[in-house]
């Protein structure tokens, strides 16, 4: 029988992962109250690039407060913005203090065309999820980086914009996240939705590769397993191995 100590943590852990998010979200959902801001500043004048004008200083303010974001922006539905089947404004950092906008192809004629319509974190924001990751993966189209995208709808009166998001840096988001993992007394895992690892206290698990099921509790792999409260559908796992600090 192991230790009772080992089958304490995962709703406390899960809790502290939340609170973590937290902040990340309410900014990309600042980000999304922007957007409807504006739009309905526009008026009946058309809801168009110009209407946009203010969005950067805000984008510019959220990446200022989260050092993990590694760009942020908009993406609009189709028909959001007058005359734009496809559009997207987006800032990357591009050294200290500096923005670069991400300019991307949305030619749909052609072989390389960047359609975002297509991606899962823009359809989960889109089929009504409310805080939505999606990765870790390469970001090949932007920084370069390994992130996890994360989006949060943007919706005014029931009409869907579009999705707010923000490129997460994996690095610096894992980092904490494991921060977190080790105040628990047992080896534990973050797993998204797709059974995906986020981060782990442990080697025995590799940020990004697959379990072979999602967590159970008492499944033999895990003792206690919780959801990650006001999150993207994540999980936190706890084994019955004490932890080795």
């Amino acid at each position: 029988m192991p230790d009772r100590t080992t089958l304490i943590g995962a709703e406390a852990l899960a809790a502290a992962v939340g609170d973590l998010l937290d902040p990340l979200y309410v900014s990309l959902e600042a980000l999304a109250a922007e957007i409807v801001r504006c739009r309905r500043a526009a008026g009946a004048g058309g809801f168009t690039e110009r209407s946009l004008a203010s969005f950067e200083n805000v984008v510019a303010a959220r990446l200022a407060v989260h050092p993990a974001m590694a760009g942020a922006g908009y993406l609009a539905e189709p028909g959001i913005i007058t005359g734009q089947d496809r559009y997207l404004l987006w800032w990357q950092r591009a050294g200290d203090d500096e923005l670069a906008r991400l300019r991307l192809n949305f030619d749909a004629s052609s072989v390389d065309i960047y359609d975002y319509l297509q991606m899962e974190f823009f359809q989960l924001a889109r089929d009504g999820g409310a805080r939505n990751a999606f990765g870790p993966h390469v970001d090949y189209s932007g920084s370069g980086l390994y992130v996890l995208t994360a989006t949060v709808p943007v919706l005014a009166e029931g009409v869907f914009l579009g999705a707010a998001g923000a490129d997460i840096s994996m690095s610096l988001l894992e980092r904490e996240l494991v921060a977190v993992l080790r105040t628990g007394a047992a080896e534990s895992v973050v797993v998204n939705a797709e059974r995906r690892v986020i981060a782990a206290n442990s080697p025995d698990w590799v940020v990004g590769s697959r379990l072979p099921g999602q967590p159970v509790a008492g499944d033999g792999s895990f003792v206690e397993v919780a959801s990650v409260p006001r999150g993207p559908g994540w999980l936190v796992a706890v084994t019955d191995r004490p932890l080795a600090h």
